[in-house]
């Protein structure tokens, strides 16, 4: 089988790897989606730093089970789809991928290891069975959304609440989605330097939206009008910001900072191995509760994060959730140049993620997708 390599940062190589067996709690999967993580692309960019390299990236996954351990038998069957969340950031970007699944309500014994990351990590993975209904690329994004929901529902901000989400990448917009229509929350201001994404975020359900470089001197002014008691809630979506050149614009987390009333809540999502900048002052000045959801499982069970992968996809399924603004690229799995050329332009411009099928189920999506949009423009009867 082939694989995609990252060696050390900023190398990435398809390459023959050993093909996989099936255990007997595994569910051996041939992938029919991947998508591009803010999370792989940290550890392309030497922001985030594995064990030992060379790693396997992918973890926003969907395959289709060719063979099941015999004691998932009565779980899952061959020919079902998955996607999962958990059992480490790796081994998606690859033609097969091995799984001992974790669903929410059937049976399975979670256990866990150290990962030298400071965390204990499940040898499980919370993984649901796909509908028929949702395509692979699109279901790709119930892992991100999973990880959205569980820090949102573990630290939700209060009905009515005027919240703040930093960043416009996939994971904010699945925010600002789950803030806006699910939470109630009362409204949901964006920060960002890319244009193009703020506008994105305007259009799925954000009021307000600041450009950090370009209206860096309208945010000061605002957060002053408002004598820092503009809003409720903060959302850091943002995994790594560098340092701001002496002189410039405020970093955009003490901006954030700026906008919260005093006991604000200050919500930590994105995840750098990097150190980041942060005003010790503010927090201390305005008694700001910072907030985050570990990925230990001594803390949240993997047991637990099934149960929000079931919602996750519930909401993607019913479109209460919109999946589609995320997946703004689609390349063949095995087109080597696109997908490194995905890694090395990730972010750029209104691009959001690019999903990696199948070379069958993309031509099978271009005809799906073809079919819908030629539906959209001709309309439906009532």
């Amino acid at each position: 089988m082939y694989a995609y390599l990252m060696n050390a940062p900023g190398e990435l190589e398809r390459a023959a790897v050993p093909d996989l067996t099936c255990g007997p709690d595994e569910v051996l999967l041939r992938t029919e989606a991947v998508s591009i993580c803010s999370t792989d692309v940290s550890y392309f960019r030497g922001h985030l730093f594995p064990e030992a390299w060379p790693i396997i990236p992918g973890h926003e996954y969907v395959g289709r089970v060719v063979d099941v351990g015999k004691r998932l038998r009565d779980d899952v069957r061959t020919g079902d789809r998955l996607t999962y969340w958990g059992q480490t950031d790796f081994g998606g970007m690859a033609e097969y991928r091995a799984l001992r699944p974790l669903f929410a309500g059937r049976r399975g014994v979670e256990t866990s290891w150290y990962t030298e990351r400071n965390f204990y990590d499940a040898d499980q993975a919370a993984a649901v069975v796909l509908p028929p209904g949702v395509t692979s690329d699109l279901a790709s994004v119930v892992e991100p959304l999973t990880s959205v929901l569980r820090s949102l529902l573990l630290n939700p901000p209060r009905p009515g609440d005027t919240c703040v989400v930093l960043g416009c990448g996939p994971s904010a917009l699945l925010a600002v989605q789950v803030l806006h229509r699910y939470l109630g929350a009362g409204s949901v201001t964006v920060l960002d330097r890319n244009a193009a994404r703020l506008s994105i975020a305007l259009d799925n359900g954000a009021s307000t939206a600041f450009n950090t470089e370009t209206q860096a001197p309208e945010l000061e002014a605002f957060a002053h009008e408002h004598h820092d008691h503009y809003a409720d809630y903060v959302f850091d979506a943002l995994p790594h910001v560098a340092a701001p050149a002496a002189g410039g614009a405020k970093d955009i987390r003490e901006q954030a900072m700026g906008l919260l009333r005093p006991g604000g809540t200050y919500v930590i999502y994105g995840a750098t191995a990097v150190p980041q900048l942060i005003n010790t002052w503010m927090i201390l000045a305005k008694g700001l509760k910072l907030r985050s959801t570990p990925f230990d499982v001594r803390l949240f069970p993997m047991a637990r994060t099934a149960s929000v992968t079931n919602v996750a996809l519930r909401l993607i399924e019913t479109g209460l959730v919109d999946a589609r603004p995320l997946i703004t690229t689609r390349v063949a799995l095995d087109d080597e140049a696109g997908v490194r050329r995905a890694f090395t332009e990730y972010g750029a411009g209104a691009s959001m993620k690019t999903s990696m099928l199948a070379p069958e189920v993309l031509a099978g999506l271009a005809e799906h997708h073809g079919a819908v949009a030629a539906t959209e423009r001709v309309g439906t009867p009532a």
